[in-house]
């Protein structure tokens, strides 16, 4: 009996070994590196701001040229990433830092020089197609129509710009954030 005993004893000695100390730590360490970084990528994706794509990566504006009188000017974009009408929102800001714009209007005009789309600076909104006598490009739609390279922007002043400084400024909507700018001269 008593090796019977003994042999139990030994087997119970076995059953209570446990992985050792070093092991034990590499597990511990290991697994605290991959709880900290799940929780990294679940934090960063919760910092981010409201949009994800940068403007300045998705939109390029032309230097936009004068019309006589100083009202209307008009450049040549160039976009990328899905950029819509409805992703973008106009300022334009005065050589002080002053944002001005009331009674003005920009105008999208497609590569055959439709109209695309109008965004009006009083209502902060867009609207589809020409405002007055123009031809709208068909199928039109603020949220849907895909800007495109050659596309124009024509952006109109109610009255003549004080001069050097001013500038237009294009803001990027929902998933787009930031702000392309361009000088008024």
């Amino acid at each position: 009996m008593q090796n019977q005993n003994g042999s139990q004893r030994r087997w119970r000695q076995k059953g209570q070994r446990g992985v050792s100390p070093i092991i034990a730590t590499i597990l511990l360490v290991a697994i605290t590196v991959v709880l900290a970084a799940v929780l990294y990528i679940l934090i960063s994706g919760l910092t981010k701001g409201p949009g994800s794509t940068p403007l300045g990566t998705a939109l390029a504006i032309q230097a936009p040229t004068a019309s006589a009188g100083g009202t209307v000017y008009t450049a040549t974009i160039t976009p990328s990433s899905g950029l819509t009408p409805a992703s973008l929102n106009f300022e334009v800001v005065s050589s002080s830092g002053t944002i001005l714009g009331s009674g003005t209007t920009v105008v999208i005009f497609g590569v055959t020089g439709c109209t695309v789309a109008t965004y009006t600076f009083s209502s902060n909104s867009w609207a589809n197609g020409p405002t007055s006598g123009a031809t709208a490009c068909a199928p039109v739609g603020t949220t849907t129509t895909v800007l495109s390279s050659g596309m124009q922007f024509q952006f109109t002043a109610a009255s003549s710009l004080s001069g050097a400084g001013d500038k237009l400024v294009a803001v990027g909507v929902g998933s787009f954030s930031g702000q392309v700018s361009t000088p008024l001269s």
